[in-house]
């Protein structure tokens, strides 16, 4: 009698455990999936509404037991993305804030169209033509690691850009192209440039990128800045560490034309 009671009093503890799961579980269950988006372009907005529907998944899962990280995971899918957050918001709902990053570079790969590369160095797309972005030229010997800009001067590009940002706000509305001259031949980077075309015309130039370029990069926009519009047509903005001064100095030279070389 007493082995039976104790066999009954187990089976009474299960069946209520399997009650109170069945209960939590029918409580607890995701029923929405709220991912806010804040996009800047077209097709951020298009793959936005894809990775909606890619989210979905997870209605009907339980909101407990439910891993955040694989939430995570799936809104990262596609690099364009960077998530910001993802939360239960008990009892039914996941929420998530997803915000697309910003595209700064072109960069002309093997398929005959562009990797768009972001501000942070990050590839996060294709684009059949370069338009809207600051096309990446000249010698620029960049490869794609791990989703990642890289190669020799793919620091210092950043680092340039960090600075355009600051100082122009979007540099994609001045800036068309920045492009490499890789010396390398002379067996010193002293003679590499880095050159900065403008929708406008006039071409700043900074000599030994590998060295202030942060420093470099600002004497040569706040020279560009402080143009009239006729000069910022035509001539070429050089940027130098002084010897005697050791600052970075920026001097426009007006020319007929926006010319290539110094």
């Amino acid at each position: 009698m007493k082995k039976r009671t104790i066999l009954t009093t187990i089976l009474a503890f299960f069946l209520l455990a399997a009650v109170v799961a069945a209960g939590m579980n029918a409580v607890f269950t995701v029923t929405y999936v709220n991912a806010s988006f804040l996009t800047y372009t077209a097709e951020g907005e298009a793959a936005a509404q894809q990775l909606k529907e890619e989210l979905d998944q997870y209605l009907g899962r339980s909101t407990t037991f439910l891993d955040l990280e694989e939430v995570r995971a799936t809104a990262q899918s596609n690099p364009r993305f960077d998530v910001i957050s993802v939360e239960k918001q008990y009892p039914a709902a996941v929420t998530l804030e997803i915000v697309e990053r910003r595209s700064a570079f072109a960069l002309a790969n093997d398929a005959g169209g562009y990797d768009v590369i972001d501000v942070d160095g990050n590839r996060i797309g294709e684009s059949v033509s370069c338009s809207g972005l600051i096309e990446l030229a000249g010698d620029f010997s960049f490869t794609i690691e791990n989703g990642k800009l890289s190669g020799s001067y793919a620091q210092e590009l950043l680092e340039a850009y960090s600075v355009m940002a600051e100082l122009l706000g979007e540099p994609r509305a001045n800036i068309l192209t920045l492009s490499l001259e890789d010396n390398s031949a002379t067996g010193t980077t002293m003679l590499d440039r880095f050159r900065i075309a403008t929708r406008e015309g006039v071409e700043i130039t900074l000599r030994e990128p590998s060295v202030r370029m942060e420093e470099k990069m600002r004497a040569g926009l706040e020279r560009y800045l402080s143009l009239s519009q006729e000069e910022r047509v035509r001539g070429q903005i050089i940027v130098v560490i002084r010897t005697d001064t050791d600052r970075a100095t920026a001097e426009y030279t007006a020319t007929a034309a926006s010319v290539s070389g110094s």
